[in-house]
Parts: structure tokens; sequence; C-alpha cells
């Protein structure tokens, strides 16, 4: 790859790619693998805060970029021009007309931490510590890159990203923990603050009416002794829980595991102990300093009221040179009550509390280093991150993986939810490179329920709801958990398909579809996204195929969609015609058909391919083993001579009009061979 800065381009390959670009503000340097272009703010003297114009993409005529409209989430934007890009944007991708793509994203350097905003005469890098005792010189800022398919380039460009900063690990170099196939229950929703053990109680019985056990419970906020500061907001005053566990979480524990099934027990907590910090006087041992919050300019603008709204102004920081004692010790409390994992909230309230530490940069990199080896020594590596969308948070998620990637499941708010899905799918996009999402928890007796379970389905993120005692929809529920407690989920990260990627479908009349793949088989959820606050919203029309999934291989598919209960077969680039009211959706599966055989799985789960957990033909048998019992569906192009089950040939039915293979497999809590012959 070649790449210089010339004239005011940035020219790549002999192509301008950027116009109003200057080496006095910039320098730049190729990929060693080509694949991408990293771009160094300069500067003339050290500084804490930068501004640097990139200019504007060439020949660009349309923009999705991943903004925070606050410290703690990211929201998708889809603009037609540079000036639109809001303030701190961290993902733009623009159109060259159908004629490729530029990708710009910013990083951070050693010291300051880059953001990006749209102006009139194109887009801005924002570099800051936000700490005015620390200050940065010629840094790396921006990754440019270019390409045909948005898809690939986002891969190949985060790939590079990998290689150059040290802490940015893909998303497929991380294991994922092994909570993340279990069905979970979260207190949050049905309890909020006033949680306690008692209530934990309750909560597990009454899934057990319904013949469904969490095998994955989340011990959300209202178990922790913490009080009240005199400056608003509440503090950690010890690592022993409240009076309303007996300041143990033991016996919790032990009836969660013992009484119900559970076999990861997590707890919640904030980054920095609790929303306002730790109280010093509680830990002496820490060195713990009282900070007032401060976000740094880009954030004033979305978000102006953070430095003092919801916890105070004031928080009781552990200092970087203590944190990872600070964790250690706690984690350590924990697990020697049976706690297996924490889910750590509030984790970009971090840059807001650097003044004098060393900058967000460093103090963030002290903090992911210190949790990160905490979790690892004492809980495995079980934890999910959360109000952690600040880029270097993602790119220094070394050892963790399991991030959420949108704000709340939002039961209250009618126009949340189609936003809910469109978000975590865009995050998917560029962050899910280097973190596996977590869409949140739902509620499956909402009104919503069946909507967002739907989108579980295939997002590949843990399932886990937040049911109140008496909230639970029992068949939504079984739609998602197999009989032995663990969920069906995909292969991959759920993402919009290429018609979608550009398109704002909570605001324009167009199903909102995203995708992923079980294996070699396409799975598309459709959704009607769009919100109209006066009731007038009108029907949501397109259509969906098998080329909306990416990367699917075959010519000729079997199509199977959940809601319309219909099996067909379908052209790699034939189109159905789809039209959705409001609140509705629809789940397809487009399976290869391979020499006559296509399964489709067991068809009264949402991710019917899910089930499916190997497929081979063994001479004249295809066999499958299958999850869990229930109705199975295939298209086969022939009736099969027989089909066994567990060694026992049984019943099943065959449509020569339809080639429809189907059969009832008995639910016995468990895997099942099945064998069909040809």
């Amino acid at each position: 790859m070649q790449v210089e800065i010339r004239d005011g381009f940035l020219i790549i390959n002999d192509e301008p790619i950027l116009e109003g670009v200057t080496g006095e503000a910039w320098s730049a340097e190729a990929d060693p693998a080509g694949r991408a272009v990293f771009l160094s703010a300069l500067t003339k003297s050290p500084t804490p805060f930068l501004r640097s114009p990139l200019g504007k993409v060439l020949a660009a005529h349309r923009y999705t970029v991943l903004s925070r409209y606050e410290p703690f989430w990211c929201a998708p934007y889809m603009v037609p021009t540079v000036a639109e890009i809001p303030t701190e944007t961290q993902f733009v991708l623009a159109d060259l007309f159908g004629d490729g793509y530029v990708l710009i994203v910013p990083v951070f350097g050693e010291t300051r931490r880059t953001s990006l905003r749209g102006t009139a005469t194109g887009i801005e890098a924002v570099g800051e510590s936000n700490d005015p005792y620390t200050s940065g010189g010629n840094e790396l800022a921006v990754v440019v890159a270019v390409g045909h398919d948005p898809y690939a380039l986002i891969a190949q460009t985060a790939a590079a990203v990998a290689d150059r900063i040290p802490s940015a690990r893909l998303r497929e170099a991380k294991p994922l923990p092994d909570f993340v196939d279990q069905f979970g229950w979260c207190t949050w929703d049905a309890f909020y603050q006033e949680v306690d053990a008692d209530k934990v109680r309750a909560g597990l019985e009454s899934f057990r009416v319904g013949g469904i056990s969490p095998q994955l419970l989340i011990l959300d906020d209202g178990w922790q002794s913490e009080s009240p500061a005199e400056c608003g907001g509440h503090r950690l005053t010890s690592f022993a829980p409240n009076a309303k566990f007996g300041g143990d979480l033991t016996s919790t524990v032990r009836l969660a595991k013992d009484e119900f099934g559970v076999k990861t027990f997590l707890v919640w907590h904030a980054f920095h102990g609790y929303w306002a910090g730790v109280d010093e006087r509680a830990f002496p041992q820490y060195d713990v300093r009282v900070m007032a919050r401060h976000y740094g300019p880009p954030l004033q603008s979305p978000a102006p009221n953070y430095d003092w709204e919801w916890w105070g102004n004031l928080a009781g920081v552990v200092p970087p040179a203590k944190i990872g004692d600070f964790y250690d010790d706690y984690h350590r409390t924990l697990r020697a009550q049976g706690v297996d994992g924490v889910k750590v909230d509030n984790q970009a309230m971090t840059e807001s509390l650097v003044t004098g530490l060393g900058g967000r940069v460093a103090v963030t990199r002290a903090y992911r280093q210190g949790l990160e080896s905490s979790v690892r020594k004492h809980f495995a590596g079980r934890l999910i991150n959360c109000m952690s969308n600040a880029n270097e948070m993602h790119l220094m998620a070394t050892d963790s993986t399991i991030t959420r990637t949108s704000t709340d499941f939002w039961p209250n708010i009618p126009s949340s939810h189609g936003a809910h899905l469109q978000c975590n799918a865009q995050m998917g996009m560029w962050f899910g490179q280097f973190i596996h999402p977590d869409w949140d928890m739902f509620q499956s007796g909402h009104e919503w329920g069946a909507y967002h379970a739907a989108g579980r389905a295939i997002s590949a993120s843990p399932i886990y709801v937040s049911d109140k005692l008496d909230g639970h929809d029992f068949e939504v529920l079984r739609r998602l958990v197999l009989s032995d407690g663990t969920v069906c989920r995909t292969d991959a990260p759920a993402l919009p398909t290429p018609d979608c990627l550009f398109v704002d479908c909570t605001k324009v009349p167009v199903p909102l579809k995203i995708y992923s793949t079980v294996g070699d088989v396409g799975v598309l959820g459709a959704f009607h996204a769009v919100y109209g606050e006066d009731g007038d919203v009108p029907f949501a029309t397109g259509d969906i195929g098998p080329s909306d999934v990416v990367g699917l291989t075959g010519t000729q598919f079997a199509g199977w969609s959940y809601g319309g209960g219909l099996l067909g077969t379908y052209a790699r680039n034939e189109r159905i015609g789809l039209s959705l009211g409001p609140g509705e959706w629809e789940v397809f599966a487009f399976a290869p058909i391979i020499e006559g055989f296509a399964p489709i799985g067991l068809i009264d789960k949402l991710n019917a391919p899910g089930t499916i957990r190997s497929i081979l033909l063994e001479g004249d048998a295809w066999v499958l083993n299958l999850r869990d019992g229930g109705a199975f569906l295939a298209y086969a192009d022939r009736a099969p001579t027989k089909v066994i089950v567990d060694g026992i040939e049984v019943k099943f039915d065959y449509s020569a009009e339809e080639n429809k293979l189907t059969l009832v497999i008995p639910v016995t809590g468990g895997a099942h061979e099945l064998r069909i012959v040809r």
C-alpha cells in the first residue's frame, strides 16, 4: 500500500480519499499488510487537547456513524452530509455512491483518546486526555481504510488495529465465558434496588412453576453495603453485602444452586465500587481520593449534565496504582461466598475522574488491567462489561469480551424497542470486531417480549430476562430455552443486512433486517422498527432472501419462516416480499440444499438451526446430533426409506408436493441422534 499526504489530500494507492488534510496536522503510515492507514495527529508542543481537521471524504453521499450521546452508550446515525456527523462519533462508514466505501475510526495514543465530529468544512478529530496535567505530543489518532465490501473492509481494518494497538484484541481471539449458553435471569426489573434474599428465592420459584429454570443468575444492584455521600450519590462502605443479605451471600448462592439448579451466580458492582465510588473512610488502604467528575468537551454538547446529575458531582476514586489490589481483595471476598463472576457497570464514568491521575488513556488502561486480571484469577474470566461504550474501553478489553452494546431495555418507552435492536446490530459492525455484544435483558411477559426474544434468538448474545414474579410468558421462553436449560445462539454477532446498513429503519418504513449464521445456514430477523407517537404508523415493506446473509454459500436454499410456517426453495438472488405492521416481526432460516437435503432444525425454537449440533453424511444416511427433542423439519427431495431416533425407527411425515420432512422427537432433557436413511 502506498500512502501520502500531498496538496491537502490523503492519497492511498494513487487515489485521493480525503480532501482537506495537511501535513502540518497529520502524518500518515501504511499498515504493513496493506489493510489500513494510520494517522498521527501532530502538534508543535505537548497538549492535553487537540482539534485536527480531517477534511471531507471525496465522492461520499451518505454516512453511517456510531456516536456517544451520553458517556455510557452509543447510537447509530445515518446522515446524508458530513456536517451532520454528531460530536463524539467513534465510527464513520462513508458510501461512495456504490463505488466503494471509506472507513474512518478514531483510536488513541499514549495520552490522548480521539473522537470525530462533523463541521461545515469536513470531519474534525478531537483528541483529549481530559487531564490538564497530562499532555501528549504527536500521537496515533485515526485509522482510515477503503474497500468495495463494507463487511470485509471493517474486518480487515479491525485486524490492522489489533496488530497496531497492543491492548486491542479481536473478538475471535478471546474465549467466551462458560455461562454464555445458559438461560439467565437478572433481578433488576423484578426488584430494582429493593432486592433481598427472600425475593431471590421467590423469583427463582416463579420460574420453576412454568417448568423453566435459569442456569445463570445475575444479582443486580441492591445487595452492596453503601451509604449516601454528603454531596449526593452513594458510595461503597464495605466488601460485605448489606443487612438484607445478612452480610454474606453464601446462603443465597447455596439456595440458588442447590435448590434451583443455578450453575453460575454473577453479582453486579460498579467499576469504581459503587455509583459514586467508595467511601474514603471505609477503605483507607487504597488511598481513595475524593474527586469532582468532569467530562471532556466532546461530551459537554450532547450530555452537559453528567458532571453532577445522577450520582453527585464528587466520587471516591481508587487511584490507578491501587485499583488492582482493590479488585483482587473484593473478588476474593466474593469468591469465598460462592460467587462465580461479576457484571461491572458504570465503566465510562472513569474518563471523568482522571485529573492529576495521568489522563483517561492511562487510567482506563490501569482499571481494565486490574479488573481483568482479578476476574481471570478469581472467576475464570466470567465478566459482563456494561456502560462502557467509549472506544478505548473496547480496545482495552484485552482479556474480556461480553459487553453491553446498547442502553437498557426500557419497558415503559414504546419508541425504544426497534431502536434497541438496530443499535445492537449496528454496534456489532465495528465494536463487535473486538468484543462480543450483549443485547441486554428483556421481559418475556412484556407486550414487546416476543419481539425482543426474536432479536435475541439471532443475536449470538447471552440470553437472559428480567421478568417480574408474575411477568413470565413461558411460551416465549420455550421458544428460546432448551429442556436442559441452555439457549440456542447463532455463531456470530447479528449485523444489519447490506440494504439496512445506511438506512435508519426506526424512521424509514422498511423492515429492520439483521442476520447471522449457524454453520452454513443463514438466519435472518425482520422487524417493524418505526414508532409514531400519533399512532399513525405505516407498514414496513420490503423483501428478504438468501443474499441478505453476507458470506452465505450455496446456490439453492430451503427457506423457512417461523411465523408464516412456510417451507420453500429459493435461488440465491430470489426475493420474498415482506410487509410488517407495527410491532410485527419474522424470523427466517435459509439452509443450502446439499444432495437434495437441507435440515432446518427444531422449529418450535426461534433459532431452529441452532438446535442442530452437527450433521454429516454417512453412506446413505444423514446423521444429525440434535440438542433437544421437539418438532423437526427438513427439506428432502425424496422421502426417506426410514428415520431412526436414538437407535429406534420412528414414524415421520413426508409431503412430496412441498419436499417437506417432519417428525416429532420426544423431549427428554437431552440430545438425540437422528438418522435419516435415503
